[in-house]
């Protein structure tokens, strides 16, 4: 007897492109979609109720560095110089492969309490082979769906274990022909590029040929920092030939529109990360102007160590900014507003379908569409934030948060259901906290997050 899930009763929003929300039911066997419609019939079934709620794809988070879920809230005044000081040479240094098995598990779980079923995991503190296999047994612990984008950079540690890019590069090689060889498994593998600006455009024309070489996608940080002379590095990536359909470009702040257009005319995707860039220094989100020549956003809660893991709202925050960012140009002209900008269903489809097809995952998820695999969850619609729900997706954008997650499905495998994670409470709580007073006890020694005098910036 196959294995089979019937989400009874709520209003579905399939994402599909165009489709209406109806009240239907969805049929889940052997981790697949097989039907949505209403009242099936499905004897020997698993069934969660689903009455007065919404049901739609899994949200998918196209950029987060997981492994900072133990450094929880502590940039929450910090300009992007002083976590790159704090995180990136200091805490980062610290890492031991247990901890990132402790920041991936956890981290996991916190963006599946959230509705998130797909992350791509821009791990960028892989200080050791064995941190990457750390990594990767913490997502698939976790039940999560990814895309590891292994972190091609250096990292400042004492005891250096990959002294050259090469080395790097046969560490890439050994998982993409070993453990992550499959494109069709729940955690597949990317690269996320070192930074233009610190390692240069020679060092990622190497990395992006072998990311090439290998088929694998790639994601880069770009454009996300001020000069008085302006650096980009679409414009480096671009003058080398660079530019392709296989590329997550993330924040862009600083990107101009004949930049925006090469990156769509290449085929290329955005990840708008609002909270951060808006506290950091980064400049606007820049997804409403991607948006405006005919691109799609996507979005990402980007570092736990600032941000919550919660994708609701960081899609609330660049659909009120881009509202304002457009208000603010006919409130210039002394003119009171006509048409407020982007839909709150555009910014739906950022959390869902287009995150998926940024990914190159498009037809395996991202739409509630028989024969795609089943991740989907089930928010509740009768909450105090919630009732009445006027409007489905309304209420998802700009009234819903992780507490109104009833039951989260990733592949067909439940992973939360009646609002909790089933995931082990106690050892949750064992890990962290083995693994977060290790580390704030070795970065005191190192001289605490901002090491006096501060160290030096890269660029």
């Amino acid at each position: 007897m196959p294995e089979r899930v019937l989400v009874r009763g709520g209003t579905v929003l399939t994402m599909e492109r165009g489709a209406a929300p109806l009240r239907a039911d969805v049929l889940v066997e052997d981790g697949l979609i097989v039907a949505v419609a209403p009242d099936l019939a499905a004897a020997d079934a698993d069934v969660v109720e689903a009455d007065r709620c919404l049901v739609l794809p899994g949200m998918v988070d196209t950029h987060r560095h997981v492994w900072q879920t133990q450094l929880r809230g502590v940039t929450h005044d910090w300009s992007l110089k002083d976590y790159i000081r704090s995180v990136r040479f200091t805490a980062a240094a610290c890492y031991r492969p247990e901890d990132m098995y402790v920041g991936n598990y956890l981290g996991m779980l916190e963006a599946i309490d959230a509705g998130i079923t797909t992350v791509l995991d821009f791990s960028h503190c892989i200080n050791t082979p064995e941190h990457a296999d750390a990594a990767l047994n913490g997502t698939r612990d976790a039940g999560i769906r990814s895309v590891f984008a292994l972190g091609l950079n250096d990292v400042p540690v004492p005891d250096i274990h990959f002294s050259t890019l090469a080395q790097r590069i046969e560490h890439a090689r050994a998982l993409r022909h070993g453990e992550l060889k499959s494109d069709s498994a729940l955690v597949t593998m990317g690269i996320s590029l070192s930074d233009v600006l610190v390692a240069g455009i020679g060092r990622v024309t190497e990395e992006v040929a072998v990311s090439r070489d290998l088929g694998l996608p790639i994601t880069l940080h770009a454009n996300a920092v001020m000069f008085p002379t302006p650096v980009s590095e679409v414009g480096f990536l671009d003058e080398a030939g660079l530019l392709g359909p296989d590329l997550v470009w993330v924040h862009m702040n600083q990107t101009t529109d004949d930049e925006l257009r090469r990156v769509l005319d290449t085929g290329g995707a955005i990840s708008t990360t609002p909270e951060t860039e808006m506290q950091m220094g980064m400049g606007h989100p820049v997804h409403g102007r991607f948006m405006a020549l005919g691109g799609r956003c996507t979005f990402g809660c980007d570092v736990i160590s600032n941000n919550s893991g919660d994708l609701f709202p960081q899609v609330r925050l660049a659909l009120q900014t881009e509202r304002m960012l457009r208000n603010d140009r006919e409130l210039d002209r002394r003119h009171g507003p006509d048409d407020i900008g982007p839909s709150t269903l555009s910014h739906l489809e950022g959390a869902t379908v287009n995150g998926a097809e940024a990914l190159g995952l498009g037809s395996r998820i991202g739409t509630l569409t028989p024969g795609k695999e089943a991740d989907l969850i089930v928010v509740r619609g009768d909450a105090p934030n919630m009732i009445p729900v006027n409007d489905p997706v309304s209420a998802l954008v700009l009234h819903a948060h992780a507490g109104n997650v009833d039951t989260v499905m990733v592949a067909g495998r439940i992973l939360k259901r009646d609002g909790r994670l089933l995931a082990d409470a106690a050892r949750r709580l064992a890990l962290m906290d083995a693994s977060h007073g290790f580390l704030r006890d070795a970065i005191e020694a190192r001289g605490g997050l901002i090491p006096q005098p501060p160290a030096p910036l890269p660029w």
